[in-house]
This record gives structure tokens, C-alpha cells and sequence, in this order.
């Protein structure tokens, strides 16, 4: 389940990835170089400022914090009735965008200490990060492989609170159990996953007209959600505890 699950296990592995993530800011910062990245990524140039940064800005929000996939929902019907639902939505928001500012200051000033291209998009992760471990010596290897096997579990953690929306319908209204849910709707989430990531490589000249493969998938997901889609009405109780 989530509280003996990915609960149990994120409440210890994920503070370790935290720490891992201070000491990739403690070496990247003191790059020869990293100065550069550090204005880059603090000293913002609001002149280039668009419509269109705004809305990317806001879609990364809105992914990052799994607003309109139904996750937020679920989970909050877990809560207990005591719980402080706007102190919470506080505690996400900050937690979430300290954690992205973070990785901020890991990331831009090994950008341009070792000469990277600063708009190569999340690939950078995967070139920075080994490189600025590599440049620790032999302990950098041991904190490089922690940080990654981290990550990893970080991203199985998000695939499974994102599986759980889905499985909780099925326990709730068909009466699946637990196990059975989980095993049928991961695997048909995987097979349905696998066209949208292929998208972006060996199947990207593949193009269902006016879609390439992957916008296809994001739309016709899209339109099946907002179709089915509910309205519920709420009570007069739950309306106050919601507000409280």
C-alpha cells in the first residue's frame, strides 16, 4: 500500500537524496568557472520574458506538482479529517520549488565551469551530475552511484503515486483488490506509455495526421480525460472542511 509502501521507504531515502544534492551544490559552486553559472541562473534578464515563457513556466508547475492528473485528489482523500489541507498546500508548493531551486544551484554552475550548453534541456542531469562527481576523486564514484540509484527510486516513487489514481478507482468501484489492480493497470499504463516515449526517438518520424506520434497520445489522453470528467457535488460538511 502507499503508507507502508512508497511512504515508509521516501520519508528515508528521499532526506539522503537531499543531502547527496547539497554536496553536488557544495563542489559545483566551487568550480573554477561556476561564477559565470551562478549569474546566469540568479540574475534573471526580464527583457527576454514572453507569453510563451510564462505558459511553459506554469505547465512545469503544474507537472511538477501533478496538478490535474488526479493524484492531488486521491491522496487528499486519504487525509484525516484534523489535517490543515491549506497548511499542507503550502508545505508542497515550497517544498517543491525549494527542491527545484536546489538543483538549480547543482546544475547551472557545472554547466559552464565545464563549457555545457545551459539550454540543452533535463539531459544536462545526466552530463553535469557524473561530471562534477568524477571531478571528487574516488569518493565522487561511491556519492555518483548513490545519486543516481536515489533518483531512481525518486522516479519509481512518482510512477507509483501517479499508478495509485487509476488503482483506486478500481479498488473503490469495481472492488478489485489491491494487488490485482496494480499488476493489470501498471502493466497496461506501460504498454500505453511505451509509444509516447519512443516519440521522441526511433519512432519520431512516425506522424498520425496532424499528430506526431507523441503529441497524438498527449491529445487523445487529454480529450478522453476532460470527456469523462465529473462534477461532484459536495455537501454542506464537506464544503466547510474543504474551506476550513
Amino acid at each position: 500500500g502507499i503508507e507502508k509502501g512508497i511512504e515508509k521507504y521516501s520519508k528515508i531515502l528521499m532526506p539522503i537524496l537531499i543531502l547527496l544534492l547539497l554536496v553536488l551544490i557544495i563542489r559545483s559552486v566551487t568550480l573554477p568557472g561556476a561564477g559565470a553559472g551562478l549569474a546566469f541562473y540568479l540574475k534573471p534578464d526580464f527583457s527576454k520574458l514572453s507569453a510563451e515563457g510564462i505558459l511553459a513556466a506554469l505547465g512545469q508547475a503544474f507537472f511538477s506538482l501533478s496538478l490535474g492528473m488526479g493524484c492531488m485528489i486521491t491522496y487528499g482523500s486519504y487525509l484525516k479529517k484534523d489535517q490543515d489541507i491549506p497548511a499542507n498546500s503550502y508545505w508542497i508548493a515550497g517544498a517543491d520549488t525549494g527542491i527545484a531551486l536546489l538543483a538549480g544551484l547543482a546544475i547551472f554552475p557545472a554547466v559552464f565551469a565545464f563549457g555545457l550548453e545551459p539550454g540543452a534541456g533535463p539531459g544536462l542531469t545526466f552530463i553535469t551530475v557524473p561530471a562534477v562527481f568524477a571531478s571528487m576523486g574516488a569518493i565522487g564514484h561511491f556519492f555518483g552511484i548513490l545519486f543516481f540509484i536515489l533518483l531512481t527510486v525518486a522516479a519509481i516513487t512518482s510512477a507509483i503515486s501517479l499508478l495509485e489514481v487509476v488503482c483506486a478507482y478500481f479498488i473503490d468501484e469495481v472492488k478489485w483488490n489491491r494487488k490485482k489492480a496494480a499488476w493489470i493497470m501498471g502493466i497496461i499504463i506501460f504498454l500505453l506509455g511505451v509509444p509516447s516515449s519512443l516519440g521522441q526517438g526511433v519512432w519520431s518520424s512516425i506522424d498520425l495526421n496532424p499528430y506526431e506520434i507523441n503529441i497524438f497520445v498527449e491529445e487523445a489522453t487529454s480529450t478522453l480525460l476532460i470527456r469523462n470528467n465529473k462534477i461532484i457535488s459536495l455537501d454542506d460538511s464537506e464544503t466547510a472542511f474543504i474551506n476550513k
